[in-house]
């Protein structure tokens, strides 16, 4: 099945080693894989494993930094010197080696003690650090040489030197950000300079069988930043002790993670053409990866084929579906869940507990999966609510066997995710509401749309799994009655007037403003607490405040904090702060001020059957993750 894509699938040698595909499972690590201990745990070997197992030829792990392991409550850190804490490790690259994929691991370039290429500079996006002396750097390097020999010992194949993206280390490369007035700063050659002698210290200690990828940003997209030729001139300084150079991009910074992380703000493959542009340089002699957003083996064959890059790098697309390349290959691209870009993985891994994804409830679950016993006893089972929670649901309990029926009392399938055909930034979800309706047509669920389920037709299963959703709260306000909620605008933009006032600054109203807004129409948000979008996570509300800066500096839109709205009149909304009131011209007033659960629909079917649960936003209005979360778990469970 892999002749349909012979590019990506073609083997290649690096440093001496057989790598069987062009695929690169880039780096990504779930919370379990540490409770503290440096060493992995049995779930983290089986996150990378699984990478292994779906057919990468390269498994990177993540990741391990220079100086021992260290714990600071949150992330993974590994020791690599113990002996009896490299034993897991050793397991790791053992059951990485089983499906003939070549293990690397991330070396990420943090310095110790707070220390940064100069005064001031951010340290992952943090706070500001202190200037590295000429002493520390020598001991550092020493260190950074020491931890890769030992990686080497333990029986990994390679290394990706992680030197992009504004972290401390790739700051020596930045004209940005290094402003030293050494031998270190300066011109291109002085700020690739410790670079490259850590480069070359590695090659002189490791020897010519071990795999060198190298990360930097081939644009750093700042002013006064690392730009496409800048990149390309520090790739060719150090370029002699590397084998494969990965050209990534943006900065560890709220403005640029979405080019480093694309987004929907952006098109889909939206870093490929800087890859290309080294391979065209005819400075470059080194393999080229390409990463960001790339998400089937179509792209992945086409970008190999044409000469975009030697390789291609996937992380949110195995955690959106491990079996992305087993699915492409046998040709069944739209039966690949799609990555939505909302960045949950990346947040719940680096802000919360337990890693997410909100279109893959099985991740971080990889090692109880194989626990789930069989269903015993095939049930008939009613599923009600046709949005993502009720798809998820009805999917799941009819590939576990059981008959299934789901009723939608609308005359289509998608719930609310419907506004996102509507939100040109929505189209990843878009696209992931599709999937879910396709997998729907393509299963044995059976289907009764414009129907709702009455008590009759419920009491005849074995199972109702109820997923009748919420509606827009609607508050007390006077003239409430004039305002249409924020989910009936998708659709209905022409309709809507040129000055348009949002009531409610939360994700959804923001969303809604910011397509309003780049439809022409002037936008004022209306927002009760200190800020705006306090519900939404990390990454995305960053993503989010970056165009919506944009807005603002285009006059479209307008944002007024700690406003309470009053009342709703024709074509104005009273609102006070601080007992002052003023008044604001809108022809259409949106509200988006939450949504109410529809709890008394949902408990109408209690009581019918043995077998009852809740799931979705009638339980609690949230994101695409809880609904897909909770109609997993309760189909699995039957």
């Amino acid at each position: 099945m892999y002749r349909d894509y012979p590019h990506v699938f073609s083997p290649v040698r690096v440093a001496g080693h057989f790598v069987k595909n062009r695929i690169i499972s880039a780096p990504s690590t779930i919370h379990t894989a540490s409770s503290g201990q440096p060493y992995p745990t049995e779930e983290g070997i089986r996150f990378f494993e699984d990478r292994a197992k779906a057919g990468a030829g390269i498994v990177t792990c993540a990741g391990v930094s220079v100086g021992g392991a260290f714990d600071d409550g949150t992330h993974a850190s590994w020791d690599v010197t113990t002996p009896n804490h490299r034993n897991r490790l050793v397991d790791l690259t053992e059951r990485i080696h089983l499906y003939g994929a070549k293990c690397t691991m991330e070396l990420i370039g943090v310095f110790p003690d707070g220390y940064t290429v100069c005064d001031g500079c951010p340290i992952m996006g943090g706070p500001g650090g202190r200037a590295i002396p000429t002493e520390e750097m020598q001991k550092y390097k020493e260190a950074y040489i020491e931890t890769a020999k030992a990686i080497k010992a333990i029986g990994f194949d390679g290394l990706l030197l992680h030197m992009g993206h504004n972290i401390p280390l790739a700051q020596f490369l930045s004209p940005l950000t290094n402003k030293r007035a050494d031998e270190y700063g300066g011109s291109t050659e002085n700020r690739c300079r410790y670079p490259k002698e850590l480069i070359d210290g590695l090659r002189k200690a490791l020897g010519p069988d071990m795999i060198i990828e190298l990360r930097i940003s081939g644009d750093e997209f700042e002013e006064g930043g690392i730009d496409l030729d800048e990149g390309v001139r520090i790739a060719e300084i150090l370029q002699e002790n590397v084998d494969i150079i990965q050209v990534s991009a943006g900065m560890h910074n709220s403005d640029w993670m979405t080019a480093t992380h694309p987004c929907g703000f952006l098109p889909d493959m939206p870093n490929v053409y800087l890859a290309k542009a080294f391979k065209e340089s005819g400075k470059i002699d080194k393999l080229i990866t390409t990463i960001g957003g790339i998400g089937s083996i179509a792209d992945a064959d086409e970008l190999i084929a044409n000469g975009t890059a030697d390789f291609v790098a996937i992380a949110r697309g195995f955690i959106a579906d491990i079996d992305i390349l087993k699915k492409g290959a046998a040709l069944r691209q739209e039966d690949v869940t799609p990555c939505i870009k909302c960045m949950r993985c990346h947040d719940s891994d680096n802000y919360a507990q337990h890693m997410q994804c909100s279109v893959n409830p099985l991740v971080g679950l990889e090692s109880v999966l194989v626990q789930l016993p069989p269903a015993g006893t095939s049930r008939k089972v009613a599923v009600i609510g046709g949005g993502p929670a009720g798809i998820q649901a009805a999917l799941t309990a009819a590939s576990r066997g059981h008959s299934v029926t789901l009723f939608e009392k609308e005359d289509r399938l998608g719930g609310k995710l419907h506004f996102a055909d509507h939100a040109p930034f929505k189209y990843p979800l878009a696209k992931y509401k599709a999937y879910l309706i396709r997998q729907i047509e393509k299963s044995d669920v059976e289907v009764r749309l414009n129907t709702e389920a009455d008590h009759a037709d419920i009491s005849k299963f074995d199972a109702v799994i109820a997923a009748v959703g919420s509606v827009p709260l609607i508050p007390g306000i006077p003239g409430a009655e004039k305002s249409i909620p924020a989910i009936g605008a998708y659709g209905s933009e022409d309709m809507l007037g040129d000055d348009v006032a949002v009531v409610g600054g939360g994700q959804i109203g923001c969303e809604t403003a910011l397509h309003l807004a780049a439809m022409g129409k002037r936008v004022t948000i209306i927002e009760l607490q200190d800020d705006i979008m306090p519900d939404a996570s990390k990454t995305h509300r960053d993503e989010m405040l970056v165009e919506i800066k944009k807005a603002e500096n285009t006059g479209r839109i307008t944002i007024l904090l700690r406003y309470a709205c009053k009342e709703i009149r024709d074509a104005l909304v009273v609102a006070e702060k601080d007992g002052q009131r003023i008044e604001i011209p809108a022809d259409t007033v949106i509200l988006s001020v939450g949504m109410r659960p529809l709890k008394d629909e949902a408990d109408r079917y209690m009581g019918l059957t043995e077998r009852y649960t809740q799931i979705g936003d009638c339980v609690k209005a949230r994101t695409v993750e809880w609904a897909v979360k909770e109609g997993y778990y309760a189909a699995v469970t039957l």
